[in-house]
């Protein structure tokens, strides 16, 4: 079958090559880092319920001790993803795709390397477990924040133009 223009212009043809990279990223992840099957159920079987400190009635799940290897096989594809994101971005310049698709890129990128770092400092245990959620929460809404600043502006600047 073959697509006709308008149709093939609608599908977001890089956000297709970015889930692919996404499972090729957790397979490699998977090849290089030895035992990390292991590592996830021995995770799964660390975590315990402990109440918030500033909320004592509500139990949160925590791991009893660090895992850095998994956090760190977890940090690497982040960082490796977040990459790729910049690279979809420039792709997205250089095609001239739409402009909530480029934010969305932006958004993304910012994430997935914010994540990325906070599970490297969780990995070196220089951060704990609730201070780890608590920032990947604030990555969640910074990259949020930053895709509506970049379409409220952009398109701004182009209304008036």
């Amino acid at each position: 079958m073959v697509l006709d223009e308008k149709r093939l212009k609608g599908m977001d043809i890089l956000g297709l090559a970015s889930f692919g990279v996404f499972l090729v990223l957790i397979g490699v992840i998977f090849v290089i880092t030895p035992n990390l099957g292991d590592e996830i159920g021995n995770f799964i079987r660390d975590l315990q319920f402990e109440p918030l400190e500033m909320y004592p009635d509500i139990d949160f799940p925590k791991p009893a001790s660090n895992h850095p290897v998994l956090y760190t096989a977890v940090a690497e594809f982040c960082i490796l993803y977040g990459l790729f994101h910049i690279a979809i971005l420039i792709l997205r310049f250089y095609f001239g795709d739409y402009l909530k698709r480029k934010a969305g890129t932006l958004s993304g990128a910012v994430f997935w390397l914010g994540a990325g770092y906070l599970l490297t400092i969780l990995s070196a245990n220089n951060i704990g477990w609730f201070a780890f959620l608590s920032w990947l929460i604030i990555f969640i809404g910074l990259s949020l924040v930053v895709r509506s600043l970049v379409i409220l502006l952009f398109e701004t600047v182009l209304r008036r133009y």
